[in-house]
């Protein structure tokens, strides 16, 4: 009966850590140049944002994780754990939620986000996903091969996706755009960790930057005294 506290999280990986980084080098090799097109189209989103185009950044996130759903999780991470389907649907759903939040904003462009503290940590985080998770790969990680981009790979994907939505939302809307990214988040730093791999904390530091500055930025707001 108490057999289970012998297992530890590995145990619960069904794969490798060569296998794992083999399969980051096939999809790599297969959808080249995918992941260019797919951060420019994150960076664009990021400009967006910060331009206060509320409607155009939240269209152009939902490709991303429609693309890493199918792509990644569907035809290839399947391969090497069961649990990968129905991530693949919940990367499906949050494509269809970003679409409809950007369906129902309020207008096409919105006045944009202050130029406070919580928008510098935002675009601070999705740049480091956007651009630094290949350089991360290039010189202590694995190696450029098995980098993982935006709109390919799930990681830096909902990373990205964070710093957007904290740039763009509040309150309960930011909380539930941003349930699925921070989920994954726990699960990829949880699935890194357990392979041992480089960076492992990243996805967790993303989340705990994120949502702190959420709070924060809550709690500020609810301090202020209103005329």
């Amino acid at each position: 009966m108490h057999g289970w506290q012998t297992y530890r999280l590995e145990d619960f990986i069904p794969f490798t850590p060569d296998i794992y980084w083999r399969l980051l080098e096939r999809i790599n090799e297969a959808f080249w140049p995918l992941p260019v097109l797919a951060v420019a189209i994150g960076l664009t989103a990021l400009l967006l944002a910060l331009r206060g185009n509320q409607r155009m950044a939240l269209a152009l996130l939902a490709p991303a994780w429609l693309t890493s759903g199918i792509l990644f999780h569907f035809t290839y991470y399947a391969e090497l754990n069961w649990a990968a389907p129905w991530f693949g649907w919940g990367f499906i759903a949050q494509a269809a939620l970003l679409l409809a939040l950007a369906l129902f904003a309020g207008s096409s462009r919105t006045q944009g986000p202050s130029k406070g503290l919580s928008t510098g940590i935002a675009t601070t985080v999705a740049l480091v996903s956007l651009l630094g998770y290949p350089l991360i790969a290039a010189t202590i990680g694995p190696g450029l091969s098995h980098a993982e981009t935006y709109g390919l790979h799930p990681d830096p994907t909902a990373i990205a996706t964070l710093g957007v939505l904290l740039m763009l939302l509040r309150g309960p809307s930011f909380w539930l755009a941003s349930f699925i990214p921070i989920l994954w988040c726990l699960i990829g730093s949880l699935t890194l960790i357990a392979i041992d791999a480089t960076g492992a904390l990243i996805p967790l530091a993303a989340v705990a930057i994120i949502a702190g500055t959420s709070i924060a930025r809550s709690i500020q707001s609810a301090a202020r005294p209103h005329v």
